[in-house]
Formats: C-alpha cells, structure tokens, sequence
C-alpha cells in the first residue's frame, strides 16, 4: 500500500539482535535526520538527510525495492520520519508495483531508540557512533 507503517523499537531491535542473516540483509534503516545527526545512530543505518530526501528517492525505491523492510526515522518521527516513510511509500507503490517491501517509520525516533536501549546489553549491536555527551549532562 501506499500509506507507511509503524514500527516499534522492540520490534526492529529483535532483527537487529536476531541470528538470522537473510533478515537482517533484507532491512535498512535510513536516518533522514539532517543536521542533528550526530552524537550516535541506530547500528547499521544510512543517513540520508531530510532535506535531500526527495530528490533521491527514486532512487532510493530502486535501491530497495527488493528489501523486505525499510524503516524511516530522524530523532522523534513526528515530522521528518513520517514524511519521508509517505514519501517513499508512495513511490515505491507507483514506480515498482510488483514490490514486497514494506515502508514504516520507528516510532519515537532515535531518542526513543535510545533512551529504551541506552542501558541493554548488547546496545553495541543496536546503537553505534554513540557520544554520551550528546545526550546526558553529568
């Protein structure tokens, strides 16, 4: 369909975490955070930023269109996350109709990602790049 879903951080943290290979190659993560990408991202993700977003996403279909899972965020998903997921959702759906993939964005953006799986103990498989200053002040 045209319209992206919802991921939940347990759900994407469970492919992360997963044995499984095929399903760990057949899931991106794209970052469209623009300049608040910094201090730490999901382990594995590209960051495209929002604000080229549009221009590159036919691209990025193509790129993907025989993926099983894209998943969209930036730091909260309220905005930026969730338009991009349409976005792409949408040419995905127009351009490569015969595409299993399935657009969603995480719910709760990295910081929700973060904050759930700052203190887990594998988080070096589910964060990367991380500079705690960035987010605490001790």
């Amino acid at each position: 369909g045209s319209m992206p879903g919802i991921v939940e951080p347990s759900e994407l943290a469970e492919i992360l975490l997963s044995d499984d290979a095929k399903m760990k190659e057949s899931t991106v993560i794209i970052d469209v955070r623009d300049d608040d990408f910094k201090g730490g991202n999901i382990k594995g993700a590209q960051n495209i930023a929002s604000h080229v977003f549009s221009s590159m996403v036919n691209k990025i279909a193509e790129e993907n269109k025989d993926k099983s899972l894209v998943v969209l965020h930036c730091m909260y998903s309220q905005q930026r996350g969730p338009r991009c997921a349409r976005l792409l959702a949408k040419t995905m759906s127009t351009k490569f109709q015969d595409s299993k993939c399935k657009i969603c964005y995480l719910r709760g953006g990295f910081i929700g990602w973060y904050s759930a799986f700052k203190k887990h103990k594998k988080s070096d498989v589910l964060i990367e790049n991380l500079v705690k200053s960035e987010w605490e002040d001790d």
